[in-house]
């Protein structure tokens, strides 16, 4: 069963990238998460708009040495496809966003990184994703000084020891999507080796079933598709609910660390809220036993 996920993260392909200075995002956040290594150095450019993107760019502007860190994106801002509230956290922690420009050249002296070229971006017809495609505006390239270049862009599987096993043409292992068996007959993957960067749940819930079908496949047993799984039906009798349990109560927000002392500390941002904040959302139940319908005029 192959699991080894989507760990290698894809190149800007531009002339001048293979220089000291200018790093994949993954390896810049396992520097920082399992080495304690700051990598981040004076100016900072995160090329990237997805979560990925916006962890390097908060870690980077929390460490020491670090003067700016800029966040260039080829579509606008409200496409990006981070967290809305990673967005805005990073923006009031001093992260810069330049949106609707793309790279086109790393510069460098004596092997080190010194800038970066971009080309500014218009937005043309939607394509695949739904999200309107970047088009480079001819003769419109600039250059922005950097120290540290972080690339972020995404991220897709390693070719090792999987030779002879059919991949689908962005570099992920395809499989039977019944059974997750591969084009090798025994050999089974699940996994973002096959879905391309997900959640940790999505994983876990590929190699569950993944786990059956090797069972089946090894036992002797069909090798189908899990059936779904059935919830219970369940019936509530309505009561009348008070005129006051009916009105809308808006969720709460969250005590969130001072922007001041987030940028000093890598403590968590998002804090615990206060006793009565976590009894006014737990009233916020829908309470699907009360029946708020008007009774009919006689």
């Amino acid at each position: 069963f192959i699991a080894t996920g989507s760990h290698a993260s894809k190149k800007l392909e531009v002339p001048g990238e293979d220089v000291e200075g200018v790093m994949p995002g993954i390896r810049f956040l396992k520097a920082h998460n399992l080495e304690n290594q700051p990598l981040a150095k004076g100016r900072i450019g995160v090329v990237g708009g997805g979560n990925s993107a916006l962890d390097a760019a908060r870690v980077a502007i929390r460490q020491p040495g670090v003067e700016s860190v800029t966040i260039f994106y080829r579509r606008t801002q409200d496409s990006m496809p981070a967290y809305k509230e990673e967005i805005e956290a990073g923006l009031e922690e001093g992260v810069v966003i330049q949106e609707l420009v793309a790279p086109v050249a790393v510069h460098s002296e004596n092997g080190r990184l010194t800038g970066i070229r971009l080309i500014r971006n218009t937005l043309g017809t939607p394509d695949a994703s739904g999200r309107r495609r970047p088009v480079a505006v001819k003769g419109s390239e600039y250059d922005v000084p950097l120290d540290t270049l972080i690339v972020a862009i995404s991220e897709e599987p390693e070719n090792v020891g999987t030779d002879g096993i059919g991949r689908a043409s962005w570099g992920g292992i395809t499989v039977n999507p019944e059974s997750f068996l591969t084009s090798r007959e025994g050999v089974f993957a699940g996994g973002d080796v096959v879905t391309g960067p997900n959640t940790v749940i999505e994983s876990i819930a590929a190699g569950k079933k993944a786990a059956v079908m090797i069972d089946h496949y090894v036992t002797g047993k069909v090798m189908k598709l899990l059936s779904k799984v059935k919830l219970p039906s369940v019936y509530v009798e309505p009561v009348a609910g008070a005129e006051e349990e009916s009105g809308e109560t808006i969720r709460i927000e969250a005590p969130l660390l001072p922007v001041a002392q987030r940028k000093a500390c890598f403590k968590e941002v998002e804090l615990c809220p206060t006793e009565q904040q976590v009894l006014t959302e737990a009233r916020r139940c829908a309470r699907c036993d009360l029946d708020f319908t008007q009774p009919q005029s006689r």
